[in-house]
């Protein structure tokens, strides 16, 4: 009997052993963390699904998601290595790399500068001209401070009459409507639709200035990944990419869950505002090189005109070149919108 028994448990583990060697083998998750720009906002939707619907997880990728303090901040610690990706202005981007950052962009996730300055229209402000004399709410990391020198020279303004009023991020919309400051940056897809919403509640009117309506046309919001990540390890670079975008469009085709997954995932956001960010974020997720070559894809042309724009407006030293500061590799067989 006790033969028996061992020659059994012999041929048990025999056979598991068997399975083991040939069964395809389990790996260990990435563990990544990915900083985003800003406070929570509808413009962040695709990130959520990526992570809770398992976009991520299919790729293998454990990504850990943080809150940003601005777009400066975000990009530094991508540079610093401090974290592996993050989401953040363009133009922010290029300034850190003139530092001598080796933060890239590895894919465009507003095509267009998505800046506003935004502002109650009891201000009399009406023109860019306006903003000066004019108290504008903001903080060190954030990108309206960081291209105020761009919007001012394109737009025919004098910065140096503009009051700049320090504050935190989650101060600045209850500092507008309590009078202490005029304006600050309100982006759209973020931001500007927290304003508007809170505006119509309160009864009093909102109005806002675009950066491109004032003549920044310069590329948005763009993935980055440190230059070594992204030669050490392209495979995890382009897998990220995959799962974000993929995400993205999922988003896109199926808008009301995806908001869904994200208050779920944070049910302490307004879902009137998250709605409004959502809708106006998609719109400037896509345009006729997105159906063409893929979402996420940087233009050439479009790139050093907004290099061009970050050397001589930013005034950086020294200058950046334009070919430097990003790659197209990891967008080729993004979705197509």
């Amino acid at each position: 009997m006790r033969f028996r028994i061992a020659v059994a448990g012999i041929a048990g583990i025999m056979t598991a052993a068997f399975f083991l060697a040939f069964s395809p083998k389990v790996m260990a998750a990435d563990q990544v963390k990915f900083r985003m720009d800003w406070i929570l906002e509808g413009k962040h939707v695709p990130f959520y699904v990526a992570r809770d619907k398992g976009f991520f997880e299919k790729r293998g990728l454990d990504v850990t998601i943080l809150e940003g303090r601005g777009s400066l901040q975000s990009a530094t610690m991508v540079d610093a290595k401090q974290m592996d990706y993050s989401y953040g202005d363009f133009l922010t981007a290029v300034q850190v790399m003139s530092k001598g950052g080796k933060n890239r962009a590895i894919a465009v996730g507003m095509r267009d500068n998505v800046g506003s300055f935004v502002f109650l229209k009891s201000s009399g402000i009406k023109t860019p001209k306006d903003l000066e004399g004019k108290r504008f709410g903001t903080n060190p990391g954030d990108f309206g401070l960081v291209l105020l020198p761009a919007v001012a020279a394109v737009a025919k303004i004098d910065m140096k009459k503009i009051v700049i009023k320090t504050m935190e991020p989650a101060v600045r919309t209850p500092a507008l409507f309590e009078g202490k400051i005029d304006f600050f940056l309100g982006s759209k897809g973020a931001t500007l639709h927290v304003v508007e919403v809170l505006g119509k509640r309160h009864g009093k009117e909102v109005g806002y200035l675009s950066f491109k309506d004032m003549g920044l046309k310069t590329y948005g919001h763009v993935l980055q990944a440190h230059e070594d990540l992204i030669k050490k390890n392209p495979d995890q670079v382009r897998r990220f990419v995959a799962a974000v975008f993929e995400a993205w469009a999922w988003s896109i085709k199926n808008p009301r869950e995806a908001l869904d997954i994200f208050l779920k995932a944070n049910p302490q956001v307004d879902r009137e505002i998250s709605q409004a960010q959502i809708e106006a974020s998609f719109d400037n997720t896509q345009d006729s090189v997105t159906k063409e070559h893929g979402m996420g894809y940087f233009e050439e042309a479009k790139v050093k005109a907004s290099v061009e724009v970050a050397n001589k407006h930013l005034e950086l030293s020294p200058s950046v070149d334009y070919k430097i500061t990003y790659t197209n590799e990891f967008v080729s067989n993004t979705p197509r919108m």
